[in-house]
């Protein structure tokens, strides 16, 4: 069950999440005569994690209440997260959330949604 901050928001309905590969920035610099050029390593920088779900609730009221507790952890600060195989990561910054459907009705309401984080070295 995976969560972020400490909270347990996502544990509702299904979720996957994406690891994209840690970035290395790097500077190149030419000299007049000079042949080549010097690279310049910067370190790493950071990597991009997405997560896509589905959120349910009881009632509209319920689901709109875990919303507005996703978008409040977006709050530019670094937390912890705790993806689906209970792989912890640290220095996390959730940077955008946005439902991808309408609030939708069947046996409760559910969206679906997206996330992205940043995560720092």
């Amino acid at each position: 069950m995976s969560s972020y901050a400490g909270e347990n928001l996502f544990g509702s309905g299904p979720n996957a999440f994406r690891f994209g590969y840690w970035e290395r920035s790097v500077q190149r610099r030419g000299f007049a005569g000079v042949n080549g050029e010097i690279v310049l390593d910067l370190g790493l920088r950071s990597r991009q994690i997405t997560q896509t779900g589905r959120l349910q609730a009881d009632t509209a009221n319920n689901l709109n209440e875990i919303l507005d507790d996703i978008n409040a952890l977006c709050d530019g600060a670094e937390h912890v997260l705790l993806d689906n195989h209970n792989q912890s990561h640290q220095h996390v910054i959730l940077e955008r959330f946005r439902t991808t459907t309408p609030l939708q009705h069947s046996r409760g309401f559910y969206c679906d949604y997206e996330i992205e984080y940043r995560q720092l070295p």
